[in-house]
C-alpha cells in the first residue's frame, strides 16, 4: 500500500538559532508531526490486521497468491473419532474446512456426506484415509451427495478383470491396512472420486 506519511512536510531546518521564529512554523510542524503519527497509526493496525504472521495461522480470505515457490510444506491431517456401533447417526461429513487428508475409522455402517467444498473459484481437494475394524464381516461406507450434485468415480478393475466404476458403497475391513479415495470438486454439479486402492 502507499503511506500517506508525509516527513518531507516537515520543516527541519526550523527553529533558526539566534533569531525569533514565526510561531506559525512552530504550529505548521507539530500538527503535520501529529497528523503523521496518525497515519503511521493506521497504516501500523492496517499491516497488523492484514498481513501474513510467522507466529499465528493466516487466513488469506480467498484472496490469491502467485510467484510463490513452496518448500518442505504439508497437508493438514485430520482424524475423526472412531464412529462406534453406539454412535447414532447415519450420516457423517467429509467438512472440507478440517483439511486435506482427513481419516476415518469406522465400526459401524456409515454414509459420508461432502461439505464445504468450493463451487468456484479453485478446486478443492481432500484424500480420505478409511479403516474398518477387523470385523468378521467388512463395514460399509456409502459415499451420498445433496442438492442435485453427482459423482463421477475413476474406473477400477473388477475381480473378473473388467474394468468398472469403483464401488459405491465401499467396503472396509482392516485397521491397519487403509482404503484410500481422493475427492475434488470445483463446481455445484459435481464431486470427483478417484479409488487409489486397498493399502496392505
Amino acid at each position: 500500500m502507499t503511506s500517506n506519511i508525509n516527513f518531507a512536510g516537515i520543516n527541519e531546518n526550523f527553529p533558526v538559532a539566534g533569531q525569533d521564529n514565526d510561531t506559525q512554523v512552530f504550529r505548521d510542524n507539530f500538527s503535520l508531526i501529529k497528523e503523521n503519527f496518525r497515519y503511521s497509526y493506521n497504516e501500523i493496525t492496517s499491516l497488523q490486521s492484514n498481513t501474513a504472521k510467522l507466529n499465528a495461522e493466516n487466513d488469506f480470505g480467498g484472496s490469491i497468491i502467485t510467484g510463490a515457490v513452496f518448500v518442505d510444506n504439508r497437508d493438514r491431517v485430520h482424524s475423526y473419532s472412531t464412529i462406534a456401533e453406539s454412535q447414532p447417526l447415519a450420516v457423517y461429513e467429509v467438512d472440507y474446512g478440517q483439511g486435506n487428508y482427513q481419516i476415518f475409522r469406522v465400526n459401524k455402517d456409515i454414509n459420508l456426506q461432502f461439505t464445504n467444498f468450493p463451487i468456484s473459484s479453485g478446486v478443492g481437494k481432500v484424500t480420505l484415509e478409511l479403516y474398518g475394524d477387523d470385523g468378521v464381516s467388512p463395514r460399509t461406507i456409502t459415499l451420498i451427495t445433496e442438492g442435485g450434485t453427482s459423482f463421477k468415480r475413476s474406473r477400477v478393475t473388477a475381480t473378473n478383470g473388467g474394468i468398472v466404476n469403483f464401488p459405491n458403497p465401499l467396503q472396509v475391513q482392516s485397521s491397519t491396512n487403509p482404503v484410500i479415495i481422493e475427492v475434488w470438486r470445483y463446481n455445484s454439479t459435481t464431486i470427483y472420486l478417484n479409488y487409489v486402492g486397498n493399502f496392505v
